[in-house]
């Protein structure tokens, strides 16, 4: 039979690993043995410590194992001490207040009532706009020019004003709508305009 090429070469191959693995075979069985643990020989124990890299002498070893006796030993005890329980909510109740603090606080509630009687006294004594006295019945004439017509609160009296007019010498109608007018107030000029419906 012919081999290829290609067949050859792997023939080649296999005898090369094959030699080479009877060969290793052969040195690991002509080998010298070593002992397995060099303290085993007689007089191990007793052969002299070698020096370390710096000069010191390592420590011998021992020559026989001691039992530990466990009865013997101390136990060092800890305090325990009981804290507050994680699981247990407790609410923290502020200590109370000193008569210093109590003092304090009175003086406080003192001047924050002065305080309040002075701006109430302010208040009274500061001019306010007259109350708004007059009812609105309505309005007429051209939607650019819309005339408004008042009643007195006696009903006796009855007022057509246009925006601009002034009634009573109190009230200015600012703007006249379809159902309802806005009156500002003679002598407060920063105060808003009051919208007044109309009456049914």
């Amino acid at each position: 039979m012919k081999l290829s090429p290609r067949e050859r070469r792997l023939l080649s191959l296999f005898a090369l690993l094959a030699g080479l693995m009877g060969l290793w075979q052969l040195w690991q069985l002509a080998r010298p043995r070593t002992p397995a643990v060099a303290a085993a020989a007689p007089g191990a124990a007793t052969r002299p410590a070698r020096s370390g890299a710096r000069g010191h002498a390592a420590a011998p070893l021992p020559d026989r194992v001691v039992a530990l006796a466990l009865e013997r030993l101390e136990v060092e005890g800890r305090d325990l001490k009981a804290g507050r329980d994680p699981f247990r909510f407790a609410p923290h109740t502020p200590p109370p207040p000193t008569p210093e603090e109590l003092a304090a606080r009175l003086r406080e509630q003192e001047e924050r009532q002065r305080e309040a009687a002075l701006r109430a006294v302010d208040e009274a004594a500061r001019p306010h706009p007259p109350r708004i006295d007059l009812r609105f019945l309505g309005s007429f004439g051209p939607r650019s020019r819309p005339i408004a017509v008042f009643e007195d609160a006696g009903g006796g009296n009855v007022f057509n004003a246009r925006e601009g007019d002034t009634l009573e010498g109190k009230f200015i109608v600012q703007r006249i709508g379809y159902e309802s007018v806005d009156l500002a107030f003679v002598g407060f000029p920063d105060v808003p305009a009051q919208r007044l419906g109309v009456t049914p």
